[in-house]
């Protein structure tokens, strides 16, 4: 299942950015890939399913934003779940009043219903610098030379060419308020 692109041409035309028509699509989904993987978590609303250790009857739940927490269940030693009903999600902490399990496994939704506006602008600038990255660049072509022309690409672009810039992280992660917090079970 593909997700969908973080950003459309009509957000790369309002944020001043022109991106050929044959390509902006794929230009689009291929910058909203590399911003996914770069994020580590999910940006587009999601289900997720994680385990976490109780401290003091209650757990924090990793990659804010929460929309709606779904399902709840003790995780016995044995590894078996039982589900639990007493619980109150206060947005800050999920509160498990006299629980006496030490882990728990929560599925919840997560993620930006509207995805948020420095995302999208940091979409549609990775496109626009992908249409602007010299063909055979991204896999590997460290120079070429067309008559008496030549141009010789340093090492350290190619190995950028493919992903996000160091700049580009660092936006992200100031858009996402910081790197993931707990590595995700599953999501759907």
């Amino acid at each position: 299942m593909s997700l969908p692109p973080l950003a459309t041409t009509a957000d790369a035309t309002a944020y001043g950015y022109t991106l050929p028509p044959a390509d902006a699509d794929a230009l689009l989904n291929r910058a909203s890939v590399r911003i996914r993987r770069a994020a580590g978590q999910p940006i587009t609303p999601s289900v997720v399913t994680v385990q976490l250790a109780v401290e003091d009857d209650a757990v924090v739940l990793p990659a804010p934003p929460v929309i709606t927490v779904q399902l709840v269940q003790a995780v016995a030693l044995d590894g078996i779940l039982a589900t639990i009903t007493a619980w109150v999600w206060d947005t800050d902490r999920l509160r498990i009043p006299a629980c006496s399990a030490t882990r728990v496994q929560v599925t919840y939704q997560r993620g930006w219903q509207v995805v948020p506006d420095g995302v999208v602008e940091l979409t549609c600038q990775v496109a626009n610098r992908l249409s602007l990255t010299p063909a055979g660049m991204d896999i590997g072509v460290r120079s070429r030379t067309i008559d008496d022309y030549s141009e010789t690409f340093a090492v350290e672009q190619m190995d950028v060419a493919g992903d996000l810039l160091p700049g580009e992280e660092t936006a992200l992660k100031r858009e996402l308020g910081g790197p993931p917090a707990a590595w995700v079970v599953g999501t759907s």
